[in-house]
Order: structure tokens, then C-alpha cells, then sequence
């Protein structure tokens, strides 16, 4: 059974008609789902489109968060997610959606699955590979993992092996790095499987101020693994 939970900010051109087709290809599986879209702030026609699904279709439901924050529109739907494999993907839709499925059979033997572009086949900007590459390089330096891809789109998350860290986890965009870090911590499998992606629309976030806030929060969790008071080390994955 599962929750595809979607946090969305501003996406009234593409929300519907991606909503519809994830529906299409979930429909034709046996698995029981639900669709779960959170909106973090939108100021257009997001929250109106949103409401319409609501109405049209019992597998659609819909939640708001009044500020822009991704982070906790993650939390939110993860908490209202009615079942225990919950798979997080980006609104345009630019991961193979294949990997929901993939989610879905390596959640029975894992706590997190990571759909890695760089394991698979990525077509993006030069400017972002590079800048995703180098990220990953520090990583591994700094917390000797091998995890190689940790944007928001494409990860599926078993729901109780993450619900204590729901109200510490970034507000920003580094949460799922976070997450990954605490339970590899906690001695938890973290799986992850290449997959293929397609994004060609420029980027929701500016790269500079996203570039830089990602490196800040890497060392900041740094020096969370070292202080024996912070969230890291004192919660305890279940």
C-alpha cells in the first residue's frame, strides 16, 4: 500500500494533468495508494486546483502549510499518510515513475530507498550535474557514504522509521540528506537504485542561495554527529 506525497509550491500549469497521470499508471497495479499533494505557500490557482481534485476523486487529498517551506510540507504529508510506504516525487514528474515501484518492493527490506540520477540516466544542465558531483564528493569525504543522490523527488520512506525525526528535520531542502545521515547512523538500511530522469525546466530554486545553504548544512550536521546533546544522537530510530 502506498502514500505518493507530493509537496508543491506555485504549480498551476503542470499540477492537474501530472496529478491524472500518476493516477493512470498506479490504476493499472494491484497496490492500494493514495495521492497526497502539499502546498507550501502557493499564491496561484495551485490551492484551487487542488480543491477540485479533492472533490472529483477519493484517492486524491489535499493539505496546506501556509509558508514556503518544502521541508515541512514533507512532514505534513508524511504524518497524514494513511499507509506505511510513503514515496516522495517532484510535482513535474521528471523521475521514471518505474521507481515507485521500485520503492515499493525494496521498502520491505528497507527504512529509506534512494533513486539516484547518477546511477542511472539524468538529462539536466551541465551547471546542475556538476554541482551535484561535487556535493557528493564532500559527502562521502565527510560521512563516508555512498548515497549519491539527495534532491527531494524520487525517495521512498518507510513512514514509522521516520516519524520521530519529523519535527527536526531541515525546514529547507536538505531533509532528505538529514534523513539519510540519522538513519545510516542508526544502523538502518538505506537502499538506493539508478534511475532515469528527465528535467528540463530551469530550476525552482536559486542555485546560488540553494548551492550555498546545502554546503552550510553539511557542515552543520557535521557537527550535529559530534555533539552528543543534538537530535542526531539522542533519537533513536525504532
Amino acid at each position: 500500500m502506498l502514500s505518493i506525497l507530493i509537496p508543491v509550491y506555485n504549480e498551476e500549469e503542470l499540477l492537474e494533468q501530472n496529478v491524472l497521470k500518476l493516477y493512470q499508471w498506479l490504476s493499472v497495479r494491484p497496490t492500494p495508494f493514495e495521492v497526497i499533494v502539499v502546498n507550501n505557500g502557493s499564491t496561484d490557482k495551485t490551492p484551487q486546483i487542488m480543491k477540485r481534485l479533492e472533490d472529483q476523486y477519493a484517492w486524491f487529498r489535499g493539505f496546506h502549510i501556509p509558508e514556503k517551506s518544502v521541508g515541512k510540507a514533507f512532514a505534513k504529508g508524511v504524518r497524514e499518510a494513511k499507509y506505511s510506504y510513503v514515496v516522495s516525487m517532484d510535482a513535474d514528474l521528471s523521475a521514471d515513475l518505474i521507481f515507485i515501484q521500485y520503492a515499493e518492493s525494496l521498502l520491505k527490506y528497507s527504512s529509506m530507498v534512494v533513486g539516484s540520477k547518477t546511477l542511472g540516466q539524468q538529462k539536466r544542465s551541465w551547471v546542475r550535474v556538476l554541482g551535484s558531483q561535487v556535493y557528493l564528493i564532500i559527502t562521502q569525504i565527510l560521512f563516508q557514504m555512498t548515497i549519491t543522490d539527495f534532491s527531494m523527488g524520487a525517495k521512498g520512506y518507510r513512514k514509522e522509521a521516520i516519524l520521530p525525526i519529523l519535527d527536526h528535520i531541515d525546514d529547507w531542502t536538505a531533509y532528505v540528506f538529514e534523513t539519510c545521515v540519522w538513519l545510516i547512523h542508526n544502523k538502518k538500511t538505506v537502499l538506493q537504485v539508478g534511475i532515469t530522469c528527465e528535467d528540463h525546466r530551469q530550476s525552482r530554486f536559486n542555485i546560488w542561495h540553494e548551492g550555498f545553504y546545502r554546503y552550510f548544512n553539511l557542515y552543520r550536521v557535521w557537527k550535529r554527529l559530534k555533539n552528543p546533546e543534538s537530535w542526531f544522537q539522542t533519537i533513536k530510530a525504532p
